[in-house]
C-alpha cells in the first residue's frame, strides 16, 4: 500500500480506475513473482555468500517480511553481539539493498521509492495512524495524506533503529519449513573464514608495531592459530609468543607487508583446526553441524564445546546466542550438549594443531592443555609485557634458535620478488601516508603493519614483454588494494587502537599518489 501510494501521482479522481486495472489476476501474479525476485536480492546484496535459495527460505519463514527475514539470517550467522542497522557500514549497504530491490522487480521510480522508505523509518508511528485510516470506508483522504507525507522532506536523517526493533518481534512461520532438510555448510564456512580474518586484525592491531615487524611475525605466520583456552584473538597473540619463545629463529628480517596469501593461508588453518577440534571431541557432529556451532559462537571454542569448562565455571559457559534466538537456530548447540565427549581436550587440541599443519603439533597440545593464565582476554600487548610472557613461557633451557639452511634458487628467486613486492608496497603505503600531514608539515600516522593485498585488480592484461625481469606472469593487473594498520603520531593519541586503512593503487606508478585512501570502520578491532 506504501509502495504503491508514495510512488503515485495521479488526482485523487483517477486513482481508483488506475487501481481496478491493477487487480487484473495476470498483472498480480507478475507483481508477486518481481516482488518477490526484489526480496532476494536485497537479501543476497546485503548478505555477503548468501545464496538465493537460502534467501527464499528465510523470507518462507518470515512470512515474506525483510527485515524479519534480515533477524533471522544475523542470527544464524552469529552476528547479534555486534550487528546494527544504523552503524556507518550497515546504513549505506541496507539502502543500496532497496535500491537494488526496486530496480530488480522494476519499479517504475525505484530511486524514489528508496527515499521514501528511508524518510519513512523516522516517522514509522505518523505512517501506521495513516494506514489504519486508509482502510476504513471512505479512505481518499487518507489515502492523499498519506502521499503528501512521503513525498515531504521528514528534515531529519533516516533511523533505522525503530523497523528493526519492530522486526524483532513479529511471529515467524517455523511450523513445517524449519523441519525441510537444509544444510547451507558453504555460506555459512564463509561467514565463519570472514569472523576468524577478523580476529587476525584484532591481534595485528593489539601486538605492538616493533615487534610485530622484527620477529613476532614470523612466529605469527608460522603456529599463530586462533583455537585455545581465551577468546580468539588472545589465543593468536599467545601462539605466537609462546612459539617465539620456544622455536626461535636465528635472523628475522624486519617485514612492513604480510604476505598477500600468508594471512588467507592462517584463516583457512585456523578454520580446520577449530571444525577438527569439535568433530575430535563429539563424532556425530558433522562438518556442517561443527561449523554452525562456530558460526553461532564467533568461533569461541569455550562457548562451541558445552563441555569445555569446568562445571562452576558460569561465565564461560554461557551461550548467549542460544538464549535470544529462535529455537530452530539452536540445534547445533543443543546437539553438542547431549553428547559425552569422545576425546579429552589434550587430543582434540593435537587433533586441532595437525589439522592446521601447526610445526609442533604435540607441544602445542600441551601447553594449552596446561595453560593456567587468564582465560578469557589479551588487550593490547605492550612491547614489555611481550618479553615478559616470553621470559614466562620459554623453557628451563634457552632454546636453540634454528638454523636457516641455505636454499635452492626457486627458493632463492621467491625470496627476491617478495623483497622486491614487499619494497614496492612499503613505498605506497609511504606515499599514501604523506598526503596525511601535522602542522609542521611530518606524516600525521606511523606505519604499524601492512596486513592485507591484492595486487590483482582489473585485469588481466596480456603483456609481450614482461617488464620485471624478477616476474614470471606474462600479464598485469591495472590496480593494487591495500589495507594497512597505522597509529596517530599526537600524544593525546599514544595508547589509541592502530587504524586500519584501505587504499588502491595504479600498478603502473610505484610511487604515485593512491587513487583511492580511506579509513575503515571495523568495530571488532577495539578490544
Amino acid at each position: 500500500m506504501v509502495n504503491t501510494t508514495c510512488t503515485s501521482d495521479l488526482r485523487p479522481d483517477l486513482r481508483e480506475k488506475v487501481l481496478v486495472g491493477a487487480a487484473v489476476e495476470r498483472k498480480l501474479d507478475d507483481l508477486c513473482r518481481r516482488s518477490l525476485e526484489g526480496l532476494v536480492a536485497s537479501l543476497v546484496y546485503f548478505f555477503p555468500y548468501l545464496a538465493g535459495w537460502e534467501a527464499v527460505r528465510y523470507l518462507l519463514l518470515a512470512d515474506a517480511d525483510l527485515l524479519a527475514a534480515a533477524h533471522l539470517i544475523v542470527a544464524d550467522r552469529g552476528m547479534k553481539a555486534g550487528f546494527s542497522l544504523t552503524s556507518h557500514a550497515s546504513a549505506p549497504a541496507f539502502e543500496a539493498a532497496l535500491a537494488l530491490a526496486a530496480q530488480i522487480a522494476r519499479h517504475p521510480q525505484p530511486e524514489r521509492l528508496v527515499r521514501a522508505w528511508m524518510s519513512l523509518s523516522s516517522r514509522l508511528n505518523q505512517v501506521l495512524a495513516l494506514l489504519r485510516e486508509v482502510q476504513h470506508p471512505s479512505p481518499r483522504e487518507s489515502a492523499e495524506r498519506l502521499r503528501q507525507l512521503l513525498g515531504d522532506d521528514p528534515g531529519v536523517p533516516p533511523c533505522l533503529a525503530i523497523p528493526w526493533a519492530l522486526a524483532a518481534c513479529r511471529p515467524l512461520r517455523i511450523e513445517g519449513i524449519a523441519d525441510m532438510p537444509y544444510q547451507h555448510t558453504r555460506s555459512l564456512r564463509m561467514v565463519l573464514l570472514d569472523t576468524i580474518h577478523g580476529f587476525y586484525l584484532q591481534a595485528l592491531a593489539r601486538l605492538p608495531s616493533g615487534e610485530l615487524r622484527s620477529r613476532l611475525h614470523r612466529s605469527l605466520l608460522r603456529a599463530g592459530y586462533c583455537y585455545g583456552p581465551m577468546d580468539p584473538a588472545s589465543n593468536i597473540i599467545l601462539d605466537t609468543i609462546w612459539y617465539e619463545a620456544n622455536f626461535p629463529a636465528e635472523i628475522t628480517p624486519v617485514l612492513d607487508v604480510m604476505g598477500p596469501k600468508s594471512l588467507t593461508r592462517l584463516v583457512s588453518r585456523s578454520f580446520y583446526g577449530l571444525v577438527s577440534f569439535l568433530q575430535t571431541r563429539y563424532h556425530n557432529l558433522s562438518e556442517h553441524q561443527a561449523v554452525q556451532c562456530l558460526v553461532s559462537t564467533c568461533g569461541q571454542l569455550r562457548a562451541a564445546d558445552p563441555n569445555f569448562c569446568a562445571p562452576g565455571d558460569e561465565k564461560a559457559q554461557q551461550h548467549i546466542w542460544c538464549s535470544d534466538s529462535p529455537i530452530i537456530l539452536c540445534g547445533p548447540l543443543t546437539k553438542a550438549e547431549q553428547q559425552t565427549p569422545s576425546a579429552g581436550i589434550q587430543e582434540a587440541y593435537e587433533a586441532a594443531a595437525t589439522a592446521a599443519w601447526h610445526p609442533n603439533p604435540e607441544q602445542q597440545a600441551t601447553f594449552l592443555t596446561s595453560w593456567e593464565g587468564d582465560h578469557y582476554s589479551m588487550g593490547t600487548i605492550s612491547l614489555e609485557e611481550v618479553r615478559y610472557l616470553c621470559s614466562v613461557l620459554s623453557p628451563n633451557q634457552p632454546p636453540i634458535p634454528e638454523r636457516i639452511c641455505s636454499s635452492s634458487y626457486p627458493v632463492r628467486a621467491g625470496k627476491m620478488r617478495s623483497q622486491a613486492q614487499q619494497r614496492r608496497i612499503s613505498r605506497m603505503v609511504e606515499a599514501a601516508l604523506n598526503k596525511h600531514l601535522l602542522r609542521d608539515g611530518k606524516p600525521e600516522f606511523d606505519l604499524h603493519i601492512i596486513c592485507c593485498l591484492n595486487e590483482n585488480v582489473f585485469g588481466p592484461e596480456y603483456c609481450k614483454e614482461p617488464e620485471d625481469a624478477l616476474s614470471f606472469a606474462p600479464y598485469k593487473y591495472q590496480y593494487s588494494h591495500v589495507n594497512f594498520f597505522v597509529t596517530r603520531k599526537d600524544s593525546l593519541f599514544s595508547d589509541s587502537c592502530p587504524i586500519l586503512f584501505f587504499a588502491e593503487f595504479d600498478n603502473e606508478e610505484d610511487d604515485g599518489a593512491p587513487l583511492l585512501c580511506c579509513q575503515v570502520d571495523e568495530p571488532t578491532l577495539k578490544g
